[in-house]
């Protein structure tokens, strides 16, 4: 018995390290004139199916705006498709903006872009990726992550994978299975690269930006999520530096370069906006600290792909006790196929039950999504004179939240005459009171939650062995 809980402990001794330089960040708080609101939505209005798209419109601007530089840092860039049934409703996404990256540069052939992906994208080290190709052949730079220098989520095989397959290497150009986001028309993938994916480790981030502005959007360049609804936040100011160097760190740490650029940064007339830029643990912590600080006659708003974060879910229940109100949007994991409603029916069962008492109240709807996804990552804090605003990459969930994956995410404080506040306040209020569509479903009280899928919800969020 004691041999076995010092392996244990050895396992989670050795998936446990310091972050690297350029993960975890919390900048300074910065002044900000201008904090602009984009999202894109999926919805049905009189029995028809309606797409708003303004998120990748406003990519295309940034790209064609730069003159110095472009960085595009995102999770997904391919058009790989699980579900081919569905394929007919969604569109080449990755595939435009690869074409409109080749126009840039060749208009524009000094112009220096940096991809920087997830090694899923090549599965993990089993092929060249030929979406890439026209891309490379001009000079454009891709640099995948090297995820080896990140925190285990599953512990449990981590220190194993490293220890006795990683020393064997992995053929490139050589696999013979199929690919299991797309058996039929991704490359064929090897097994060492399928026991590398089961590390589920990410790069999750998404940064899109140039020498003028940035731009954090919670959408990837993926046709398999071309329709999914999503949100962004853009800025500029002071706070683009703190960004820039976190990409320059995340690139040293894949040993990759992205030299110093000089960055249109003009000081704040104004300052109406307080911006911070915060990833991976960073942004679990903020999250988690606004709840805990949230009182009687503050409110909070959320609208998320996953909630599943045990600390998040304790912090939502302590401040119901508080007398803190919440409106909650979430994904339907069960409409969109994922899953069976783990973990997003479990933890909304479990908010509602415990919460019955508390003189704070929970209201939780869910998205009407169909087979696309409600992707969005968005908090709202409404404090007595401003508004408290989260968006960006991170989901709520232990992998995204707790120095994991590698994440983005902005926080803004933002006073209730602005702009910003009156769009995204807007945007909530209009999926919540289904305004001119049909956004969000009551959350059915009678339709409780197996007591084996909680069982299994905890289990799974804890180890992380699974997609959230």
């Amino acid at each position: 018995m004691k041999k076995i809980l010092y392996l244990v402990f050895t396992l989670i001794l050795i998936s446990c390290s310091s972050a690297p330089t350029g993960t975890s960040i919390e900048s300074p708080v910065r002044k900000a004139d201008d904090v602009k609101f984009y999202y894109d939505l999926t919805y049905k209005k009189d029995g028809e199916i309606v797409y708003e798209s303004n998120i990748w419109p406003r990519v295309y601007e940034i790209l064609d705006e730069s003159e110095d530089f472009f960085i595009l840092d995102v999770f997904l860039f391919n058009d790989w498709v699980q579900k081919k049934e569905s394929s007919d409703k969604l569109y080449s996404l990755a595939e435009k903006l690869r074409d409109k990256i080749v126009e840039k540069k060749q208009k524009t052939p000094d112009l220096d872009i940096y991809i920087i992906l997830d090694p899923n994208n090549n599965f993990y080290g089993s092929f060249d990726n030929e979406l890439y190709k026209p891309l490379t052949d001009l000079g454009v730079k891709i640099i995948y992550i090297d995820l080896d220098h990140l925190n285990d989520p599953v512990w449990i095989y981590s220190p194993i994978w490293r220890t006795f397959i990683k020393p064997f290497g992995n053929k490139k150009n050589g696999g013979k299975i199929k690919n299991p986001i797309d058996p039929d028309t991704a490359p064929k993938v090897t097994v060492r690269s399928l026991l590398k994916a089961l590390n589920l480790k990410a790069n999750h981030r998404k940064v899109i930006m140039n020498e003028k502005t940035v731009f954090l959007p919670s959408a990837n360049p993926h046709k398999e999520g071309s329709r999914h609804s999503n949100i962004a936040f853009e800025t500029n100011g002071e706070i683009m530096q703190d960004i820039f160097e976190g990409e320059q760190d995340i690139a040293k740490f894949s040993k990759e370069t992205i030299p110093d650029h000089k960055l249109e940064i003009t000081p704040a007339e104004n300052g109406i906006y307080s911006v911070q830029y915060l990833t991976e643990g960073k942004i679990g912590k903020s999250v988690t600290d606004e709840i805990k600080n949230a009182v009687f006659g503050d409110k909070i708003l959320i609208a998320q792909f996953y909630l599943a974060d045990r600390i998040v879910v304790r912090e939502i229940l302590n401040a119901t006790k508080r007398g803190v109100n919440f409106d909650i949007i979430l994904n339907n994991s069960i409409t969109s196929n994922q899953s069976g409603g783990i973990p997003n029916k479990t933890a909304a069962d479990e908010i509602i039950k415990k919460s019955l008492n508390h003189p704070g109240i929970i209201n939780l709807r869910w998205y009407n999504n169909g087979e696309e996804q409600f992707h969005t990552k968005l908090m709202l804090v409404k404090k007595p004179d401003y508004l408290v605003a989260f968006g960006g990459s991170g989901n709520f969930t232990r992998r995204n939240l707790r120095d994991f994956n590698l994440e983005s995410e902005l926080k803004v404080t933002a006073p209730y005459d602005s702009e910003f506040s009156n769009e995204v306040l807007s945007y909530f209020d209009r999926l919540w009171t289904n305004k001119d569509g049909d956004f969000t479903l009551d959350y059915d009280m009678a339709k409780k939650e197996s007591g084996l899928n909680n069982f299994l919800y905890k289990i799974i969020e804890k180890s992380g062995f699974f997609a959230f």
